[in-house]
């Protein structure tokens, strides 16, 4: 994630800063899930590594959508 908690102290989000560190949150999981997933590609087999490929795909995804929600929530112009 591009956006670290420091940006949201930093930014002129009061009224939705509850809402944004949850995000934040949320995207800093699924970076972790994903790079989980990530070195499960290298250890196991072909079927597992389908698998983990997949939950990197699908957690990258929730990243862009956490990121993209942070980018409107820090700057809405």
């Amino acid at each position: 994630m591009k956006t670290k908690f420091k940006d949201l102290l930093d930014s002129k989000t009061s009224h939705g800063f509850s809402i944004a560190s949850e995000i934040l949150r949320m995207g800093e999981k699924a970076e972790r899930i994903a790079e989980q997933a990530k070195d499960a590609q290298k250890e196991n087999g072909e079927h597992a590594k389908m698998f983990a490929c997949n939950i990197q795909d699908w957690m990258g995804q929730i990243v862009e959508i956490a990121q993209s929600s942070l980018d409107r929530q820090i700057d809405p112009s």
